[in-house]
């Protein structure tokens, strides 16, 4: 397996940087991440003259390890071509169109199994309205149990406004990019963690539908959320990042959410994934030196029971980078002291993944990573 990773500023240095690796090898897939600043429709098709097929997303920061003491990188993009045989993975970007999330979620499902018979699954999602959980349980309704699904939510630079996903075919602002792996040939491993805790009261979920909260102990949610971070409205999108909600459903399992909108005539939120009426939640404490001890701490004892891989994609909230600052490099770079791998991603709206029980959600504040071993 040939892997070539690189960072570059501009589109000349875009061009630039895949000519010279189409010299040394033929691709067969691009992972591409980037900030809109690039001009997502002009990174595009110059990405697609690398004569692949396509992954690509817009971003809020972007991830790529190598000899810089930082991995992070703002107004950039960061390429992996690799030539994994066409045989073992397809990539299709759906647009979304009319139908609900759930249904995107069904034809993301349906496709995939066409494409083989144990197939696995790396996605991005476009959308700042769309319901990531209720895509994921799409998907897993026409689905083997246990079908591993890695991924995120999109980007754009923390500006909430309009994130983007393309393929060689086409780009959509409301929708998915997809590859399907063979399991047969390519081994996903997943794996996700937060190291977050709550704090303060537990609050109940009295109205919602999907991923729109309508209400939370009767209250309007801008109302509580605004008195809870002494901010004004016009601030809470950016400012909640930092103070994840904890909501525990009614079925006992637990995850993290954050807004992605806010409706200010409603007073309602939009998270990344569905939060179901009768939900208790909890704000969180801000990021710290402990959060990161603790994410490191699950991480080498991850290590330990899957040690061996050819590429990481690590899928990592914009909030973790926002609050942790520099310092957000501690986790990056014991993932790649740890695996001793290329490692490639980017910083995202919302991280898809497995817990250690093996249930398959949408998180926020999370850091997700995609481990892919080509037997």
């Amino acid at each position: 397996m040939k892997i070539e990773r690189f960072v570059v500023q501009t589109l000349e240095e875009l061009d630039e940087k895949i000519l010279k690796s189409r010299n040394d090898f033929t691709p067969t897939l691009a992972i591409f991440f980037s900030s809109p600043f690039l001009g997502i429709e002009e990174c595009a098709e110059h990405v697609r003259s690398a004569g692949c097929s396509v992954f690509g997303c817009t971003t809020a920061g972007e991830i790529l390890t190598g000899n810089e003491p930082s991995s992070v990188y703002e107004m950039s993009a960061v390429c992996c071509l690799l030539d994994p045989p066409v045989s073992t993975f397809a990539v299709h970007l759906f647009n979304r169109e009319n139908g609900s999330s759930l249904e995107l979620g069904e034809q993301i499902g349906l496709w995939g199994g066409k494409q083989f018979a144990r197939p696995a699954f790396l996605l991005v999602i476009s959308g700042l309205t769309n319901d990531g959980e209720a895509i994921i349980r799409g998907m897993q309704s026409v689905l083997p149990a246990g079908t591993i699904i890695v991924g995120g939510i999109a980007g754009d630079d923390n500006m909430f406004e309009k994130t983007s996903v393309f393929s060689c075919e086409d780009i959509t602002n409301n929708g998915a990019v997809v590859v399907a792996l063979d399991s047969d040939h390519i081994k996903l491993s997943s794996f996700t963690t937060s190291g977050w805790q709550g704090v303060g009261a537990e609050m109940i979920v009295t109205s919602a539908q999907g991923n729109i909260v309508r209400s939370i102990d009767g209250r309007l949610p801008i109302d509580l959320v605004c008195e809870y971070l002494n901010i004004p409205k016009e601030e809470i999108i950016v400012t909640a990042l930092s103070f994840p909600m904890i909501v525990t459903r009614p079925d006992g399992s637990e995850t993290l959410r954050t807004a992605l909108s806010a409706d200010f005539e409603t007073g309602y939120l939009t998270y990344a994934g569905s939060i179901p009426e009768g939900s208790n939640i909890r704000f969180s404490s801000s990021f710290g030196f402990e959060t990161i001890t603790a994410t490191i701490k699950e991480l080498r004892d991850f290590h330990k029971r899957d040690p061996d891989t050819d590429l990481v994609i690590l899928f990592d909230c914009c909030a973790r980078h926002q609050a942790a600052g520099n310092k957000i490099n501690d986790e990056i770079h014991a993932i790649a002291d740890l695996w001793k791998t290329p490692l490639i991603g980017f910083f995202t709206y919302g991280e898809i993944g497995h817990t250690e029980n093996g249930l398959c959600d949408v998180f926020n504040e999370t850091l997700s990573l995609a481990l892919l071993k080509f037997r």
